[in-house]
């Protein structure tokens, strides 16, 4: 029994593959990414917005209802949905990814977290994409980081984007789509909005090698609602969802130095007062791993058969 608990409570600490789900209807979306690599994996920001018009006395004018906004790793096969929820104690919601880059083997994040208390804190983050973990960089200011170097291919495949937009975060290409589910949405939106005439739409970027073509997609878009109207939208069933955590050190304080223009900042962190997380719930958005749904299931049958 104490092998099978060990094992259940194993599983649930692993990456899960699930459908991210949301629903709220919309009859126009920007749907906005970026793919910035360093060779051999990359980080995919996304966002999606969904419009509507708001209406005053005398005139309307189009609006964004919801924004939706995420970040995920690329290993060159397969999409990892990043939930930095466990380690920085802000819901997905409260989080906004200001820049990334890539310097002397380590990825860099800078995130704008909002807090409960309605507060506003810019932390940058070293991200371990092996352990998929962050540690806390201690730097006044982004701009003490150098620049990385950024490129165009991912293990020698090349990337392109679906549509090409202005540049992001000074380094990568974006691309920027406006998909509409009806002519009548399409004449109010602030970009060329294409009109869907098919039940899904996907939003990708694509890799080649010589006269090899694939699609990586991250995002599909549903047109099938009432009223014409976009209902929802979810990510493919291959991704996976990872909760990014602190990352652990052997000691009980270690010391991580981060190289600037000029300046080493070192920041100590105690593991005392690390706090980490498996599990999160969002608000309208919601991740359900198997793990804690079997262990729920298996517990009974082990304390009837004892």
């Amino acid at each position: 029994m104490v092998i099978l608990l060990i094992a259940l409570l194993l599983f649930l600490t692993l990456p899960v593959s699930a459908t991210y789900y949301v629903k709220e209807p919309s009859p126009l979306y920007e749907v906005k990414y970026s793919v910035l690599s360093n060779g051999t994996e990359a980080l995919v920001h996304l966002s999606v917005l969904q419009w509507g018009i708001s209406c005053g006395m005398t005139d309307c004018w189009p609006e964004v209802f919801y924004g939706h906004e995420y970040l995920l790793f690329f290993d060159g096969g397969r999409l990892y949905l990043l939930n930095f929820t466990p380690a920085v104690g802000v819901p997905t919601e409260g989080i906004i990814y200001r820049r990334a880059t890539f310097i002397n083997g380590s990825w860099y994040v800078e995130m704008e977290c909002y807090l409960p208390d309605y507060s506003q804190v810019d932390m940058v983050y070293r991200f371990d994409t092996r352990n998929f973990c962050v540690e806390p960089v201690n730097v006044s200011s982004w701009f003490w980081l150098h620049r990385g170097k950024i490129s165009n291919e991912i293990n020698g495949w090349k990337i392109e984007l679906q549509s090409w937009g202005p540049g992001e975060w000074g380094q990568a290409n974006v691309s920027d789509l406006w998909i509409a589910s009806s002519k009548s949405a399409s004449s109010w939106s602030p970009g060329p909005a294409i009109v869907v005439n098919s039940s899904v739409f996907p939003v990708y970027f694509i890799i080649k090698k010589d006269e090899l073509v694939r699609n990586v997609t991250l995002v599909y878009l549903n047109t099938t609602g009432n009223n014409s109207l976009i209902q929802d939208f979810w990510f493919p069933g291959d991704v996976k969802i990872i909760n990014v955590t602190v990352c652990k050190t052997s000691a009980d304080t270690t010391s991580m130095a981060v190289e600037t223009n000029g300046t080493t900042y070192t920041k100590e962190t105690s593991l005392n007062t690390t706090k980490t997380q498996t599990n999160t719930k969002e608000t309208k958005k919601g991740i359900c791993g198997p793990g804690l749904i079997s262990l729920l299931a298996v517990i009974p049958l082990i304390l009837r058969r004892r």
